[in-house]
């Protein structure tokens, strides 16, 4: 087995959490036990009938000299020989990917090549894997596992990803099935980890690909079928294959926008900038100093000397406007971010001086602590309404974060998909916790627990950026937060949200500017090695925030350290 192995001081700072490691009888992922126990994971037991007609008549003749290893097998005893991607399937990128990974992985684990196929023969069974769109025999063969998987539920009854998938037995074949690709995709990585008990921890696969090469195997738990309480989940970066492969792999789908593994870009546009999304607007006239902010007299300070664009301005407004709908209609993607600039911001006199009207006979004051974030979403709203008019069902993202963090006076319009980034949040406590408050005084860290649940009833759709896994010192040593995290979203299941991201760094033997901030040392990877239990177990969470995170240590610790896993 491939192992890795981390600076051995981070147990002496993880010990009080890991002693689980050894103490507890169960030593697996927790799930084969726990079909049923779990919100999202059930038992898959639907009778099947067979399809009216051949589901593969369109397949490519079998290769006259193909041979299939009998190393694996179902908990039955049939051989297991191809892997068969339906002729459909071959110009879906995501579907042909985890054909060729799962085609990897049996590889590693077995030491055997088994080929991908377009059609089953007699003799042996198939591992298959199929949308209804790829193979619609499935929607005849599986209804029930189909229409449970394409409950996405709602805000108000909890919300449910996509990209869930059912993992199901007949007559000798494995069917691996989602309603979308990514679905599929992900039931193969599921069918790997917990059949061959395989581990992605690292970006570099001879650093974290984990496994025990095997003579055979059997495909024990089957007949099941799960998915995630949280729609999107994953992380915000921009990194190389290697990152994003590792994340797939975990059931994450937040990352690049990257094709082959089915990954969602939630910041599509220019961002935090919004300045950028200004001055690229087909309506931006230079000489406007509506725009921008002013000195305390009044004094247009343009770009250069401003920190936000002037919310205030209905030019601004409608260039902006113009500028999503631009790139709306450019990319065909009907859905833009309009961020804030990542700083404060200054005067726009006399506008900041005087009572605002955010909606008829309704006013905010400049001294209300939710004044300039009114303000602001304002802006947003005159920005959602004029996309909705051009683009039917155009969204906008935007933050609250900074200068939007305060829950606003005006309500949010329904195209608005709000980012809820928790600047300065304090991980000794939960998000919503409320003891914090009886601690800290800065309102940076201490409100958040008031602030969320009011944003919570204000949109239709939110989704978080957190700094689970970004700090400054995570190169010298780790950060035992998961519970934290648990905590977060198991309450977020509960708030029906989009959608949870981390900030943070991809596995890279790089050295920026950031790890040397206040003396920390090291490298991105730097950061990995200290902190590849974390990061793995947010991934877990981030799929089913209610498993038992003792269990998962134990897993974690037995396969990557071995026999030092009870002292790690």
């Amino acid at each position: 087995m491939k192992r890795i192995f981390v600076i051995a001081l981070a147990a002496l700072l993880l010990l009080p959490l890991l002693l689980s490691c050894g103490e507890t009888e169960n030593s697996s992922s927790g799930l084969a036990s726990d079909i049923g126990s779990i919100p999202g994971i059930e038992p898959a037991t639907e009778p099947v009938s067979e399809p009216d007609s051949d589901p593969f008549s369109d397949g490519d003749p079998l290769p006259e000299d193909l041979s299939v290893p009998e190393c694996l097998r179902t908990k039955d005893g049939t051989v297991l020989g191809t892997i068969l991607l339906p002729k459909a399937a071959e110009e879906d990128p995501a579907l042909s990917c985890a054909a060729q990974d799962l085609q990897y992985h049996l590889g590693l684990v077995l030491g055997a090549d088994f080929p991908i196929v377009s059609r089953p023969c007699d003799g042996y069974g198939s591992i298959i894997l199929a949308t209804p769109d790829t193979l619609p025999a499935i929607s005849e063969l599986f209804p029930d596992d189909l229409a449970w998987l394409a409950d996405l539920g709602s805000k108000e009854s909890g919300r449910w990803g996509e990209d869930g998938y059912a993992i199901r037995q007949y007559n000798g074949d494995i069917y691996v099935i989602g309603c979308v690709s990514k679905g599929a995709m992900n039931g193969v990585y599921d069918l790997i980890e917990e059949n061959l008990g395989v581990l992605w921890i690292r970006a570099e696969e001879d650093k974290g690909l984990i496994y025990d090469g095997m003579e055979s195997a059997v495909l024990s738990k089957v007949d099941y079928r799960e998915k995630s309480p949280i729609p999107l989940r994953g992380f915000i970066w921009s990194a190389d294959m290697p990152n994003t492969r590792l994340i797939a792999r975990n059931k994450s789908n937040l990352s690049n926008d990257i094709q082959e593994y089915g990954m969602i870009n939630l910041f599509p546009g220019p961002g935090h900038s919004i300045m950028d999304l200004l001055t690229a607007s087909p309506l931006y006239d230079p000489s406007e100093t509506g725009y921008w902010e002013t000195d305390g007299d009044g004094n247009c300070l343009w770009r250069e000397g401003s920190l936000q664009i002037n919310p205030w301005s209905d030019k601004a407004a409608e260039a902006l406007t113009a500028s999503v709908v631009s790139r709306m209609e450019e990319t065909g993607l009907h859905y833009v971010f309009v961020g804030e600039e990542d700083c404060g911001h200054r005067r726009c006199v006399p506008y900041d001086t005087q009572p605002f009207e955010y909606a008829p006979g309704q006013f905010v004051y400049p001294e209300d602590d939710n004044y300039y974030s009114t303000v602001f979403h304002t802006l947003i709203n005159k920005i959602a309404r004029g996309v909705r008019e051009a683009v039917p069902d155009g969204r906008i993202g935007t933050f609250a974060y900074n200068v939007g963090l305060i829950p606003p006076a005006c309500d949010i319009e329904e195209n608005v998909r709000l980012c809820y980034a928790p600047v300065g949040e304090d991980f000794t406590c939960p998000l919503l916790d409320k003891s914090i408050q009886d601690r800290v005084s800065d309102p940076a860290c201490s409100l958040h627990c008031d602030y969320l649940p009011v944003w919570v009833e204000k949109v239709n759709s939110i989704f978080f950026w957190h700094y689970y896994l970004g700090n400054t010192f995570g190169t010298e040593y780790a950060w035992p937060v998961w519970y934290r995290i648990q905590a977060d979203l198991q309450a977020y299941t509960e708030f029906g949200v989009d959608a949870v991201a981390a900030g943070a760094d991809p596995d890279l033997d790089i050295r920026t500017s950031w790890y040397d901030y206040n003396g920390a040392k090291g490298t991105l990877s730097n950061y990995w090695d200290m902190n590849a239990l974390l990061i793995w177990l947010y991934q877990k969470l981030c799929w089913t925030p209610y498993e038992d995170i003792p269990s998962l240590i134990t897993y974690f610790c037995d396969k990557v350290y071995g026999d030092a896993s009870p002292y790690m």
